[in-house]
């Protein structure tokens, strides 16, 4: 078969890897669409060792073509992955937060993702999807997943109102699972027209083109909730602070490259409760990613404009290096093999 596979630095092609055979417990997925995060360009980049190798590719959806001895669910079925494995029998791993295993493994980095044409997975680590639903939106029910969990940790609830700050897939995403959660009224930021037009078209009841711009027209006593999506090198946790009402709540999205600064005095006084997000998890009635997933197809003609640009299996370079220039305009990248 044909996969994505990082050939060092800023390196990426397509080789031909041996047939995945599911093993018991596992199904084989034909996918029909992954996407590129933010993740993957990090690895893209070498910011967490040299990639060389590795197989990338966690956003991922498919339709089940082989299945293990033991597995339940048919041939055929739509599904996206949950992407991460964990050992199954630390206490993380039994209250459901696989995802705060010591031992976790993620597909895409240290297991094989799927950036290819087929991809194995545990039976367990996957979410049947609609047979109608298009393969843009089943691949969104991973990043959708991750504003679950940012809503939930985050608290909140029925009135609320959040104030987002980035307008990525994440942010853009996150008006969602605000609105399902119950938000009376969710803000966001967004420096640029197209990514102003989708916030806008995804829900969003004010956009602004920056925090500045959003603290002067609602002040500091304003927001009950403040989702941060940005991370890397940025000052956004410092203004997410600035935005929280006081004794409002912080729920932390973005993935920071450094040590980012926060305004002591002001979390302080203001008694802000900062939470942190780490991909999703299993502990509620209802699983994050299982809820992602749900959300994906109920709104998929909202979201299919978020994913920007296609590209074949073949073109992953041309895709990962479209995903990496936002001058391309592009939000969400996916490959459809």
């Amino acid at each position: 078969m044909k996969a994505a596979v990082y050939g060092g630095r800023e390196i990426i092609g397509v080789k031909d890897r041996r047939l995945p055979e599911p093993e018991p417990g596992w199904v084989r997925i034909a996918v029909t669409a992954g996407g590129i995060c933010g993740s993957d360009l990090h690895i893209y980049h070498a910011a967490l060792g040299d990639p060389k190798g590795m197989q990338p590719g966690h956003e991922v959806a498919g339709v089940i073509d082989a299945a293990g001895d033991g597995t339940r669910l048919a041939i055929g079925a739509h599904v996206a992955v949950e992407p991460i494995l964990g050992c199954g029998h630390c206490h993380q791993c039994h209250v459901g937060r696989a995802n705060l295993c010591g031992e976790v493994r993620l597909f895409g980095i240290a297991l094989p993702g799927g950036l290819a044409e087929y991809v194995c997975v545990p039976e367990n680590l996957v979410h049947a999807l609609p047979d109608g639903l298009s393969r843009s939106a089943a691949a969104l029910s991973e990043p959708m997943a991750v504003c679950v969990r940012g809503a939930r940790i985050g608290r909140i609830g029925l009135g609320d109102r959040v104030a987002i700050i980035g307008a990525g897939t994440i942010g853009l995403l996150s008006i969602l699972t605000a609105k399902h959660a119950g938000a009376s009224e969710v803000l966001i930021t967004a420096r640029h027209p197209h990514q102003q037009a989708l916030a806008r078209s995804l829900g969003a009841d004010r956009v602004f083109d920056s925090t500045e711009e959003l603290l002067s027209e609602v002040g500091d006593q304003y927001a009950d909730v403040v989702v941060e999506t940005v991370g890397g090198l940025t000052e956004t946790l410092s203004e997410a602070v600035q935005i929280a009402r006081t004794g409002g709540r912080v729920s932390v999205l973005g993935v920071f490259a450094g040590n980012p600064t926060l305004p002591g005095m002001v979390f302080f006084s203001k008694e802000l409760t900062l939470a942190a997000s780490n991909c999703y998890s299993r502990e509620a009635d209802q699983g994050d990613f299982a809820l992602g997933a749900a959300l994906a197809a109920q709104h998929a003609g909202l979201i299919e404009p978020v994913v920007t640009h296609t590209f074949s299996l073949d073109q992953v370079a041309e895709a990962f290096a479209t995903a990496d220039d936002k001058s391309t305009r592009s939000i969400k990248v996916q490959i459809h093999p």
